[in-house]
């Protein structure tokens, strides 16, 4: 399979979760229909990268693709599920979008039955919940005994805050302090203020993204990750963290990309990465629904 069959995809996190749900789509039978689930799928375009390119890599199976985002959240603009609809149903009008994208409000449990999806993914979602008890509980609800569910995200303890390219403010807990952070350190040219601020004063800036990151990011840390995929009986790992940062630094080097990863792993390996890397940006968090246990 070469890279030249593949869409050219919107970002690096695209082309990472498709190589782990090509990778681990090897589990299921030929001609089984794969259900995914795209959670906080936007404006949709990573589902349509998944559509057209899943059933290139993985001819032997059937992957119907759904996705659903919170209306009231508060980050994206009211109605905006119904452009992603509109968007979709452009790209790939063969399938009825309307049946497959939903839009459910913060505390909802998610409009499907259990045990219904195969892989459930995220792309940079799990920073913004505010229950993640509950998107734990439903990943396990909403899948089959032998699915997975992969998500990208930054873990709390990255030093690099990304939306606003400050170091640490996500970690600041009060309101003021952190404006006062942000005033500052944009006025010292930290950040994105001059570069992203068309026009608009310090102040009103300040204003602005200390209420983005105080009431709109919600960053897990390590422990309580591993702790919510303990309590609602998933295996959890981090595995394929670092192939993220090896992808990114192939496309810094023009090299060829591939979109399949060894699935012989060193969980000595994987474990010392993600480590280290939860200090840098993202990593990958690995869910498998597969509890074999019992008591004799």
């Amino acid at each position: 399979m070469t890279h030249a069959m593949i869409d050219q995809a919107m970002s690096i996190t695209h082309e990472h979760l498709l190589s782990i749900v090509n990778t681990e789509s090897r589990r299921f039978e030929a001609a089984q229909r794969v259900r995914l689930l795209d959670i906080g799928c936007g404006d949709g375009q990573l589902l349509i990268y998944l559509a057209r390119n899943l059933p290139l890599l993985n001819k032997d199976l059937r992957f119907d693709v759904y996705g659903f985002d919170v209306e009231n959240h508060g980050v994206q603009k009211r109605g905006f599920i119904t452009d992603t609809i509109a968007c979709l149903s452009d790209e790939i009008p063969e399938v009825n979008w309307h049946d497959r994208i939903m839009s459910i409000s913060t505390n909802d449990k998610w409009p499907y039955p259990n045990n219904f999806f195969d892989i459930v993914v995220s792309n940079q979602v799990l920073e913004h919940v505010h229950d993640h008890k509950l998107i734990f509980s439903e990943i396990h609800r909403t899948l089959r005994r032998g699915g997975f569910s992969v998500d990208l995200f930054p873990l709390k303890h990255y030093i690099y805050e990304t939306h606003l390219n400050l170091p640490l403010v996500h970690r600041i807990t009060s309101w003021d302090v952190l404006f006062s952070f942000i005033k500052g350190a944009s006025r010292m040219g930290l950040g994105k203020f001059k570069k992203f601020h068309n026009g608009v004063a310090l102040e009103e800036y300040a204003i602005k993204h200390a209420d983005y990151i105080f009431y709109f990011t919600n960053y897990l840390s390590y422990r309580e990750a591993v702790y919510l995929g303990k309590k609602h009986k998933m295996r959890i790992s981090f595995k394929y963290t670092r192939e993220l940062y090896y992808r990114k630094i192939c496309a810094m080097l023009g090299m060829n990309k591939r979109y399949i990863y060894s699935r012989d792993r060193i969980a000595v390996m994987d474990w010392l990465s993600v480590m280290l890397l939860k200090y840098v940006s993202s990593v990958t968090l690995f869910l498998e629904k597969d509890e074999v246990y019992t008591a004799q």
